[in-house]
């Protein structure tokens, strides 16, 4: 270990990695109200998780500067550290990456699935405007030529 290295406390690293870890299992939760908020057209309720999910990429930012010297000396960081906080620090790492990697893949779907429903939304507009169109086009017609009144139908 050397003077720069010898500074950092594994405790700290431990004690970040496991804050990291619990903001992303938030964020894995917020993920999934997502995905069923979309689904279930609450527009509301997505402002409100989008909002919750910032707070935490907020907090994820400041813990990332937190965790910077120890990444900026890692390989003498993690042989400094005793086994058991060794397996520690790997075992947070990997359940991190992991949480990660979900999120990540979950938001892509979300916005594959928000597309859709842009789509799905814009031809349902377009339908209605095509429907308000036809509306105007009978009432012009209509306008320009009277039709038949209720006594000529009768007689």
């Amino acid at each position: 270990m050397n003077v720069a290295t010898s500074s950092l406390n594994p405790g700290e690293l431990i004690t970040l990695l496991e804050q990291q870890r619990d903001h992303y299992r938030r964020l894995r939760e917020l993920s999934d109200q997502q995905r069923s908020t979309i689904a279930g057209d609450r527009p509301e309720r997505l402002l409100q998780i989008l909002s919750e999910r910032q707070e935490l990429v907020t907090a994820l930012a400041r813990l990332n500067d937190c965790l910077a010297p120890f990444r900026r000396h890692w390989d003498d960081v993690y042989a400094a550290l005793p086994d058991e906080r060794r397996q520690q620090a790997s075992a947070l790492l990997h359940e991190i990456n992991g949480l990660l990697r979900g999120i990540l893949r979950a938001d892509q779907e979300d916005g594959a699935l928000l597309a859709a429903r842009k789509q799905a939304v814009a031809a349902d507009l377009a339908a209605a405007s095509g429907g308000h169109r036809a509306n105007a086009a009978y009432a012009r017609q209509a306008g320009a030529a009277p039709g038949p009144a209720a006594a000529d139908l009768t007689g």
